[in-house]
């Protein structure tokens, strides 16, 4: 019987390793193996011990060793398929391997003896046995789902599985939990063996105690017994799991209004947190209008950073909103967040949903249709950017990287970029709702065909909407940016995400803290997983200058700067880090021939801003000093905030007429939530004038944040009206600008025109 199931283990992890992501030690093959190894573990066991009664010990060592050998031949298989595809993080894929189903294989065997001894007086007992000993790790998933769907959380420990790290969209898995969870794990078993040592088999079957004369064994397994037991109790303090109440224990903050509960970190700004309290309450209202339903009462998780919503609920840098509970969860956002909205969409659209999870998707929302799901916030979040999601989806068609229809409303999204595919969904969902009316997208969501809904097929809707983007007006370098933006894989066309994620990261916490020495070492490793990255090259060749190595640092960003096969955002940023390089050396000529070849590639006006930022100071040693300290940093260093609020303070007070300097201080407060002193500034700066025609545009859109956040209503009113004329402003921006106003201004108060 062992034989064939270690056959079946072979076979099983055979065909896991030529998934992608899935050939090799690591997460994803991890938790694949965690779903199917207990499980042949405990059936195996199970069948064998309940054959005939043997002595417990004895059969606690069979099932401990089966466990052992068959996570060992799973193991062998993924370092078989690591070396056929490359091996990306060996040793830390064989720690999470081995935390994972490794120990999990070995309590699974493990229970499946118990399951075989219970089974063993009874008739049918093998079939019972095998039942038994699925019944656990079966159990246990069905609860871990039960978790997900009753508490915050994303992620979930398991005694079979290890650990689900939660987001599909997070490279960089926080595993440091798992080390304390296996400890309990480990006491577990060493709880068991005591156990096993002291039964002995009476008569051929009845069980029955026996002292082995070593009262210090016993008392170590009881220890261990308890400690187990213990881990489990206070377990939301080791971070193996959490609910709600001690979610909101730990973060200590609460501000409850008419639609919105927001439960936050008590580290976080009074006002900061009160201002964005009223952004959601006018934000509900607004978001409720629009999908048709009544405004209900949502409970927002506000955590202080990504670090500590990673640990308490499972997602850092992903936001994540569960609408069957009527809660979001969000980091700080600035004001106005940029993402509360879309999040708000995804939870107040529960009405419309169906299922349990109270979202779009097939089997009674059972199998989610992520694409309808994310298309749906987008469509019905503010609009925000340079270009609306319609505008993009053009460019994207154009350029030849829009996703197909059939591949966006499948599971096929979750293979593309995210951004392209939450912006092309998005698009397509906005064309469905102004051509077809409210009503259709309601019922489309709630389950409804679509084909049926509109009497076309998906084909024909396709084509209609095609054609709809190809009558749009759109600028030409809106291509250029559109590329640079959306073509790019998605984690599943990635070489090896996890480990060069996680060494990027490494790279930059050594790089911001000055080890320049450190960060190119890493920047090195992560050349050697992945040949071709480009952002590695670029970092790596920023340190060197910080190490002393100026000439290697420009000669190797001036051949990615050249390199056709690099992406056009990386061959970006090193034109634009040589172009920074000369104008703090002193050399502008050098400096502007730079940003020229940038201009002609379709930056956005943020990108193109900065570069006329850049520019104007050139040929100014106090200005450019002040300008390199704020955006450029000197060697060795990262960009220094105090030092380039002294140069800028000194920069203002010799050229009073200059209304640069008095924007950038401006920017500067108004990025730090000071937005009175921000509104002062900027109010400097434009009176003074501003001769900059994008500088003047953003000034005035950070003022018109500013008049909101301040609730400063004469203020938003006179600056909107001044920002939505300004000929720089794109259409979808002085749409963005009008749904700001919108829920700044007092409810119940007339609201200006939409432009």
């Amino acid at each position: 019987m062992r034989v064939v199931g270690a056959a079946v283990v072979v076979a099983l992890h055979a065909a896991i390793g030529f998934v992608p992501l899935f050939d090799g030690p690591g997460y994803e093959y991890a938790l694949a193996s965690g779903l199917v190894l207990p499980l042949v573990c405990a059936v195996v066991v199970a069948l064998d011990l309940s054959a005939r009664a043997r002595d417990p010990f004895h059969a606690y060592c069979r099932a401990v060793g089966t466990g052992a050998g068959y996570a060992l031949l799973g193991w062998l298989v993924a370092l078989a398929h690591g070396l056929r595809a490359g091996l990306c993080d060996p040793w830390g894929g064989t720690l999470l391997y081995a935390l994972g189903p490794g120990v999990g294989a070995v309590l699974a065997a493990v229970w499946g003896a118990v399951a075989a001894e219970l089974a063993l007086r009874l008739r049918r007992r093998r079939l019972i046995a095998v039942l038994s000993g699925l019944a656990l790790p079966v159990g246990h998933v069905a609860f871990g789902l039960a978790w997900f769907y009753f508490t915050p959380t994303i992620f979930a420990y398991s005694p079979f599985v290890g650990l689900f790290s939660g987001s599909l969209y997070e490279t960089v898995i926080d595993s440091s939990g798992l080390g304390s969870y296996r400890v309990a794990s480990a006491a577990t078993l060493f709880s068991g063996y005591v156990l096993a040592l002291h039964l002995v088999r009476r008569d051929g079957a009845r069980l029955g105690w026996r002292s082995v004369g070593r009262p210090g064994l016993l008392a170590l397994g009881m220890a261990c017994a308890a400690a187990s037991f213990a881990s489990v109790l206070f377990g939301s303090a080791l971070g193996h799991w959490q609910t709600a109440s001690t979610i909101a224990a730990e973060l200590g903050g609460r501000i409850e209004g008419e639609s919105c509960d927001v439960v936050h970190a008590s580290t976080l700004g009074r006002d900061d947190v009160r201002r964005f309290a009223r952004e959601c309450e006018a934000s509900v209202r607004e978001v409720a209008a629009g999908l048709g339903i009544e405004p209900r009462r949502i409970r927002v998780f506000l955590f202080a950073d990504a670090a500590q919503k990673r640990r308490l609920m499972g997602a850092g840098d992903v936001l994540i909103a569960k609408p069957w509970r009527d809660e979001i969860y969000l980091n700080p956002g600035g004001y106005p967040h940029r993402v509360l909205s879309h999040e708000l969409v995804h939870a107040l659209a529960a009405p419309l949903g169906r299922g349990p999870f109270a979202i779009a998707g097939a089997l009674g929302g059972l199998w989610p249709s992520p694409g309808l799901i994310e298309g749906l916030a987008v469509a019905f979040s503010p609009p925000e950017g340079q270009l609306s999601a319609s505008e993009w989806a053009k460019a994207m068609r154009a350029i030849g990287i829009l996703p197909s229809l059939e591949r966006l409303f499948a599971l096929g999204f979750l293979g593309e970029h995210a951004d392209t595919a939450y912006t092309a969904a998005g698009a397509f969902v906005g064309w469905v709702r102004d051509r077809y009316g409210l009503s259709v997208v309601q019922r489309w969501y709630g389950g409804a065909d679509l084909a049926e809904l509109t009497g076309a097929a998906l084909a024909e809707l396709e084509r209609a909407w095609h054609e709809a983007l190809d009558a749009l007006a759109l600028e030409p370098e809106a291509l250029a940016q559109a590329r640079a933006r959306f073509d790019q894989p998605g984690v599943f066309g990635r070489t090896c995400p996890h480990a060069v994620d996680a060494l990027l990261g490494e790279a930059g916490r050594a790089s911001g803290a000055g080890d320049c020495g450190r960060a190119v070492a890493r920047y090195d490793a992560v050349l050697g997983l992945d040949r071709g990255n480009a952002r590695a090259l670029f970092e790596r060749a920023s340190c060197r200058d910080g190490i002393g190595q100026g000439d290697a640092a420009r000669a190797e960003l001036a051949a990615l700067a050249a390199d056709p096969s690099v992406h056009v955002r990386q061959r970006e940023r090193a034109t634009e880090r040589l172009g920074d390089l000369f104008l703090r050396d002193g050399a502008p000529a050098e400096a502007r021939r730079r940003y020229a070849e940038l201009r002609s590639d379709g930056l956005g006006e943020d990108r193109l801003r900065t570069l006329d930022v850049k520019e104007a100071v050139a040929d100014d040693p106090l200005g450019r000093d002040a300008v390199v300290a704020l955006l450029v940093g000197r060697a060795g260093r990262a960009p220094d905030l105090d030092e380039a609020i002294d140069l800028l303070g000194r920069w203002r007070a010799r050229s009073p007429e200059d209304g640069l300097p008095e924007y950038l201080i401006g920017r500067q407060h108004h990025n730090a939530g000071r937005f009175a002193l921000a509104a002062e500034r900027l109010d400097a700066a434009l009176g003074l004038g501003l001769a900059l025609p994008r500088v003047r545009v953003e000034a005035l859109r950070l003022r018109l944040e500013a008049a909101c956040a301040l609730e400063d209503e004469p203020g938003v009113r006179t600056t909107y009206a001044a920002y939505v004329a300004e000929p720089g402003v794109t259409p979808n921006r002085k749409r963005a600008a009008h749904a700001l106003v919108a829920r700044c201004l007092p409810e119940g108060s007339e609201r200006p025109p939409e432009p």
